[in-house]
């Protein structure tokens, strides 16, 4: 059994870590602000997931932490708040919104609470006061990421990754709940608090669950994400050879990405977004957020626009010629 959960623990660390790189790498190239606090999000789930391996394996280190848990749970208390903000960010930037006032009312009461509540005698109901804040403030987040994207359907079927977040925000609405029935069983009927001993079973299996459906979401979106901006350019035949160079040029002056290189060369051909998105294999979402990056770049707001500036250059070079 021992085995079993070194594994566990070995395959868990190793899933928080490569989440953490994707998440960092994708950042650093794609520059997506919520990618940062990604990274932040599962660097601190492999902080605790650590302490809860050394809780299993080393009954010294079990004793004292669990002791000083139910006095000053300085180190759990920090784990929280701190993927708590991550949590709120995420959300806010992938819906592409603020945090609100209320995100921070209930962000300060979570942390306020968690402060507080270890000056409860020491006991059960202590301790699982102590957990359910952290869950009520998940399914807050759940809730309101999904009431977000039902009200606001014209909006959210543009915003990148829409379709695959509605998903992680349904499951972290279920999980939210079977986390708290899970502390209730165990807190209750399984751990021991008392004057003489002090026992606790500090993993959560449906935690570690919810988590884990976070790794595999991150690791699939944001690969096919890396792996889509890093496609090799192949231009597309042309009517004269010289129209490879012209193209070329255009694209480098404007610093365009090579998916944003295979978007324009569709775009100029005039065809829509959802043939566009047809011939690359990419979600309508996806080569609308691309669309609009390359009008940004080129300061312009009309495909019409677009395709004017591109004309002008090609003349512009001739008359140069």
């Amino acid at each position: 059994m021992d085995i079993i959960i070194f594994l566990y623990n070995i395959a868990l660390l190793l899933l928080y870590g490569t989440s953490m790189i994707y998440s960092f790498i994708t950042y650093r190239i794609k520059k997506y602000p919520f990618c940062f606090y990604l990274t932040i999000l599962f660097l601190f789930y492999i902080f605790d997931n650590t302490v809860i391996y050394m809780t299993e394996f080393l009954n010294d280190f079990s004793k004292g932490y669990n002791t000083s848990f139910m006095s000053v749970p300085a180190f759990k208390t920090v784990i929280v708040i701190v993927t708590s903000i991550c949590i709120t960010k995420i959300n806010a930037q992938i819906l592409q919104k603020t945090v609100s006032v209320l995100d921070g009312i209930v962000l300060f009461s979570l942390a306020l609470w968690d402060l507080f509540v270890p000056l409860l005698p020491d006991s059960a109901l202590m301790v699982w006061l102590y957990y359910l804040p952290y869950q009520l403030f998940t399914l807050y987040i759940s809730t309101n990421g999904l009431l977000t994207i039902k009200k606001q359907k014209k909006i959210s079927k543009d915003l990148p990754f829409i379709k695959h977040y509605r998903k992680i925000l349904l499951c972290t609405l279920l999980f939210s709940f079977l986390i708290v029935i899970e502390d209730s069983i165990v807190i209750f009927n399984f751990d021991i608090y008392t004057n003489l001993l002090v026992k606790i079973n500090n993993r959560s299996v449906t935690e570690d669950i919810l988590s884990i459906i976070y790794c595999l979401f991150v690791i699939c979106l944001l690969s096919k994400e890396l792996q889509a901006d890093n496609s090799t350019y192949i231009p597309a035949p042309m009517d004269k050879p010289a129209d490879h160079d012209y193209f070329y040029q255009f694209v480098k002056m404007h610093n365009l990405t090579s998916r944003e290189q295979d978007i324009l060369k569709y775009l100029l051909e005039d065809k829509s977004n959802q043939e566009i998105s047809d011939i690359l294999f990419i979600s309508i979402g996806t080569v609308k957020t691309h669309v609009h990056n390359i009008y940004h770049k080129m300061e312009v707001t009309k495909r019409n626009q677009l395709i004017k500036v591109y004309n002008d250059w090609l003349c512009t070079l001739a008359a140069d010629s």
